[in-house]
């Protein structure tokens, strides 16, 4: 927090007697560094015409300071001091025009100029001393004059106050914040609790703020009567903040900066012990925190992060994409490791890693003697969980293994990040679990009324529908929900362009180049932790039966084929994406598979135990946990009970006599054989995917639709379905193909 007022001086250096004049002479010397370096290079100086304005130069100066120093008719300057002043300003810019006039003929790059100027100075310094000594009362006339001028602000805001039935307000000297300005404030009737809510009415009658300009703090180091308030006149939540380019390490320790508040302070956030609930409209801006919030934590020396993206790793796989393809970085280094240790897109992905997590908060807990401190050797872990509805309200297992995990994961380094899209129970999971997040930030909503969901204790405070474009917030912490809290902050996070193609169609790669420049920075999960996590399939999690997904959203081959393997050799070396003349998009041609890491991981085995045998299903060992795999095998089949309910309903509600085997349950999306056949009814016009995501909102209002991505990929798929040109599908027939 910035607390340090402002220089009683109008201009800092002014009136200094040593300063004022090394400056005046560091600047005379620069002109006639210039001057030199002009002839140096070939310029003629017109040195006539230099004498000439050189003499101007010191008549204006002598008779200007011989009128300004004449005072008033009241109190005029006493001769004496009249005549000194103009002598010494006539001195001391003869001694200047002389220097330069001399360095002109000569050079200024000699011992001689040098020591004569330095000369000059070191005589002048006690000259000018005697100077401001005659000018004290002008000094202090002008040192009067700001402080008046301060006063006049200082009442007027006091007045403000006064007028809001604030009384006994009492404001001090204003200084500069990065957002604008701040005011001291001393509190002598009205407590800080009572003037919270008058701070809307303060922007009105201050005219010439926008709404939510005001902010009032207490002092936290101060006394209780004191408290700052702080006046945005810089509008951040109207601006886009790059997110920086710097990539050096950090620590999970530490607050990491994710944006900037309204104040114009660092919008800053501790992910230890630290649960964290995001929700906002679609288009709010989530998923680009989710981007800066994986760029922040993926920086950190002693975190790794487990993602769930239940919105079929749209956001998941930009970060895999450089390791899945098999880039090399900067320094044409292989990238051989995932820079994210474990993704789920499937519901039963999720309740294994879920589990997992679980289980490694639990374990850490019972074995750690007192709380686990991040490390390298022991890092955190961050469970992000994008999309949460998709498990909160269709699995109840989901829930209370999450909320196991963030109960036990305080103690354990081990904490939550969710996304949804509403702030209502069934999409955070319910009540028992609302109550366990430490922060709240949400984006921006249609209606006001949706802030009584996302902050029920300040609804009053905020405004969710006036947020402004994306990236906007409130956030609402364990210190802004203290007994000496302000409640939810306005902020704007930074930007990450999460933008999959240029407007011209060729594809974009700044999330790829985020995960390039970060990739060897987090550590490996400590053996402990993974000895925890085994019996959940942790090191068969990158498996070709459980990342098929990602092969399908990347479009590289599948495991039924046989795909490249990348090698260091052969690895194509990142560069930064470029266009080339026909508008495509420099990217790497060789697409290996997984398989260098999936060998890497497979041969890990818990500490002292034999190594690990894996079936198909992955993690069954023989050092599993029975206690541990009882409870993902009840996990497990709550949630086969619960889908297979869901199936046998959808199954009735669409054809009563459809009959549903429960032991070959197809895991298509259930809209994709539809989807491709109306690509084969569109005919000649063919399709778009716009067309299809608009159609399938307006026939199932109630559906979450299949992302841009699975639409593109179910096309691609399909042996009769091509796509000519940009942007539109068409249905090829046998006719088409025997004309061929």
């Amino acid at each position: 927090m910035l607390d340090r007022p402002r220089n009683h001086e109008p201009i800092p250096w002014k009136h200094a007697v040593v300063s004022t004049p090394l400056f005046t002479a560091a600047t005379v010397y620069t002109g006639g560094l210039a001057l030199g370096l002009a002839e140096d290079f070939g310029g003629t100086l017109p040195t006539g015409w230099m004498a000439l304005g050189s003499i101007t130069g010191v008549v204006a100066a002598s008779a200007s300071r011989w009128l300004r120093s004449k005072g008033t008719p009241d109190t005029p300057t006493h001769p004496f001091k009249r005549w000194y002043h103009t002598g010494f300003t006539a001195t001391w810019t003869t001694a200047t025009y002389a220097w330069l006039n001399w360095t002109a003929h000569g050079s200024p790059w000699t011992m001689a100029s040098g020591a004569s100027i330095v000369a000059a100075t070191a005589a002048f310094i006690p000259a000018y001393a005697v100077d401001r000594y005659l000018r004290q009362d002008v000094i202090a006339a002008q040192w009067a004059e700001e402080a008046a001028n301060d006063r006049i602000d200082q009442s007027e805001w006091e007045e403000l106050f006064h007028a809001v039935s604030a009384r006994g307000v009492q404001v001090g000297e204003q200084y500069d914040t990065p957002g604008g300005y701040a005011l001291p404030l001393t509190l002598t009737q009205t407590p800080f609790e009572q003037i919270l809510p008058l701070l809307r009415m303060l922007e009105v009658r201050k005219g010439g703020l926008r709404p939510g300009a005001l902010q009032l703090r207490r002092n936290t180091d101060g006394m209780a009567n004191e408290a700052t308030l702080y006046v945005s006149t810089r509008n951040v939540l109207a601006e886009t903040i790059p997110l920086p380019e710097d990539a050096h390490p950090l620590t999970i320790g530490e607050s990491l900066t994710l944006g900037d508040l309204e104040s114009g302070e660092p919008l800053e956030i501790l992910f230890r012990q630290n649960s964290i609930f995001i929700v906002g409209k679609k288009g709010s801006g989530k998923s680009v925190l989710l981007h800066v919030i994986v760029a922040a934590i993926t920086r950190c020396i002693d975190a790794v992060i487990w993602f769930i993206d239940m919105a079929e790793g749209n956001t998941a796989k930009r970060w895999l994409r450089p390791w899945a393809e098999g880039w090399k970085d900067h320094h044409g280094r292989l990238i051989d490791r995932p820079i994210l240790d474990w993704v789920a897109t499937s519901p039963e992905e999720a309740m294994r890693l879920l589990g997992a997590s679980e289980a490694v908060a639990d374990g850490r807990a019972r074995r750690a003697n007192g709380k686990v401190i991040p490390s390298k050797t022991q890092p955190a872990l961050i469970v992000i969980t994008d999309e949460n509805p998709q498990l909160m309200a269709k699995y109840p297992a989901a829930v209370q293994t999450k909320t196991d995990g963030i109960k036990k994961g305080r103690k354990a380094a081990v904490d939550y990040i969710d996304a949804a899209q509403r702030g209502t129970g069934p999409n955070t999971g319910g009540g028992e679990i609302a109550s366990q997040y430490d922060t709240v930030i949400s984006g921006k909503f249609s209606k006001k009324g949706e802030g009584q969901f996302v902050f029920p204790d300040h609804y009053h405070q905020v405004d969710v529908s006036s947020l402004p474009g994306r990236g906007s917030i409130y956030i609402l912490d364990e210190p802004r929900q203290g007994v000496d809290g302000v409640g939810p902050e306005r902020g704007k996070v930074h930007f990450a362009n999460d933008d999959n193609e240029y407007p011209d169609g060729t594809p974009r790669r700044d999330i790829e180049e985020l995960s390039v420049a970060r990739w060897d920075i987090r550590p490996d999960l400590d053996e402990e932790a993974q000895e925890f996590a085994e019996p959940f399939g942790y090191s068969d999690r990158w498996s070709p039966d459980r990342t098929g997904w990602l092969a399908d959203a990347l479009g590289m081959a599948t495991a039924n084929s046989t795909p490249y393997v990348a090698t260091a050799a052969s690895a194509p070396t990142y560069q930064p994406p470029t266009r080339s003349a026909g508008g495509s998009m420099s990217k790497p041609t060789d697409l290996p598979s997984f398989d260098d890491y999936i060998e890497k991981a497979k041969n890990w085995s818990p500490p002292g135990s034999a190594p690990a045998t894996h079936s198909a299903g992955g993690g069954d060992n023989g050092s599993a946990d029975p206690t541990v795999e009882k409870a993902v095998g009840d996990a497990m089949a709550e949630f086969e009970r619960w889908e297979q309910e869901r199936i046998a309903r959808e199954a009735a509600t669409n054809s009563p006599q459809a009959s549903v085997d429960m032991k070959k349950v197809d895991r298509r999306h259930p809209r994709r054989d539809e989807v491709t056949d109306w690509a084969r009814q569109a005919g000649s016009e063919g399709i778009t995917v716009a067309d299809v995501r608009d159609r399938l909102l307006a026939l199932y209002p109630d559906e979450q639709p299949p992302s841009d991505t699975a639409i593109q990929n179910w096309f691609a798929s399909h042996e009769r379905i091509n796509k000519p040109g940009r942007g539109r599908y068409f249905w090829t027939s046998d006719e088409d193909d025997a004309g061929e």
